[in-house]
């Protein structure tokens, strides 16, 4: 029993710490997903320990030793998203109308056919804006009449799961269709005009996950994160960026995008909001987000039931405060750090 514990939690202690390592293949970005579910197991591997106590062996105090490690270096990822910590982006309630926005995003997953589910579950919502992603003709001809509310759209339908479709209530002043880092992988990028006649920025995202099957190294996601929180950074306008980001909320990718960006992440502090994998309630990540300039404040945010797909969707419900903006700290990028991004975003992709 002591020789299995040992050798569980040396492989426990290899998988926290390997995620250090700043390399863009797969296996090592994957590492960073599980921090949850690896702090879980290192509890339950560390009691075992303290059960039959077999201490007498320097060997078996140094793998304890990493445990405790481990366990302080997980809680302290993942501590800025449980609601112990402190909160990023203030509440407010709803006061102005014509200075608030909705948004429902959901990844549909292409396969799914409950078109009538996800599309009962936008009704009841009512949101301003809609965001999904995964769509294909199918979908598109699905969801067709969400344009006889939703008359501003930006439609890009694909085969390959990375087709999307985007609906708006509010008008354009400017709306496009971008191909950032591949030509079958586009994103939005669009002005759009509340009723208040207050612009905002918005882009929308579904970069490509480093896993097999999809791209062995994290190359093109980097890039296009890097390369809309360079946008997003110099931004004279309140701006938000939301989607399926395919990362984490703890991943090194995911802070440097938040520092570098300067955008607030309603989550903090309110809890993970898991939105993969909608199947198995003990494997899931929070990889679809929304990031806000410091001009928006939260009124509400929620993650909805399950819809046929393998991700959750979102409902957030946003105020645009401009008043409010200098009380709400956004996170700032280190010159280092900087650097990093730039670096990332004007690197070359790997085949």
């Amino acid at each position: 029993m002591e020789i299995f514990l040992a050798v569980v939690s040396i492989l426990l202690i290899i998988s926290v710490f390997l995620s250090l390592i700043k390399v863009d293949f797969w296996i090592y970005k994957i590492l960073e997903y599980p921090r949850l579910q690896k702090l879980a197991l290192i509890i339950i591997v560390t009691g075992c320990w303290f059960f039959f106590w077999p201490m007498q062996k320097l060997s078996y105090q140094i793998i304890l030793g990493g445990l405790f490690l481990s366990i302080i270096y997980l809680v302290y990822k993942i501590w800025p998203y449980t609601i112990l910590s402190k909160k990023e982006m203030r509440r407010v309630k709803s006061t102005e109308p014509e200075n608030e926005l909705k948004i429902f995003s959901a990844n549909v997953f292409q396969d799914n056919q409950e078109y009538s589910t996800m599309l009962q579950q936008i009704k009841e919502s009512d949101p301003d804006l809609i965001f999904l992603l995964e769509t294909n003709a199918s979908w598109a001809n699905a969801v067709k009449e969400l344009e006889k509310d939703y008359p501003y759209t930006l439609l890009a339908p694909l085969e390959n799961t990375y087709g999307l479709l985007f609906y708006s209530r509010f008008k354009f002043e400017y709306a496009s269709i971008r191909f950032l880092v591949l030509n079958d992988l586009p994103s939005i990028e669009a002005i759009i005009i509340l009723p208040s006649g207050q612009k905002i920025k918005i882009w929308g995202l579904h970069p490509k996950p480093p896993v097999p099957g999809e791209s062995l190294h994290s190359t093109a996601k980097d890039k296009e994160l890097m390369k809309v929180a360079l946008k997003a950074k110099d931004c004279l306008l309140p701006c938000m960026v939301f989607g399926d980001l395919n990362d984490v909320a703890w991943s090194h990718t995911t802070e440097l995008f938040r520092k570098t960006s300067e955008l607030l992440d309603p989550r903090r502090g309110r809890g993970f909001y898991n939105t993969f994998s909608a199947h198995h309630w003990f494997i899931r990540f929070p990889l679809d987000y929304i990031f806000c300039s410091k001009e928006f404040c939260l009124i509400s945010m929620r993650r909805m039931p399950k819809n046929g797909s393998d991700h959750f969707a979102t409902l957030t419900h946003l105020a645009l405060k401009i008043d409010l903006k200098n009380k709400q700290d956004p996170p700032k990028a280190s010159n280092e750090e900087l650097e990093e991004a730039h670096g990332l975003a004007t690197q070359a992709l790997k085949k």
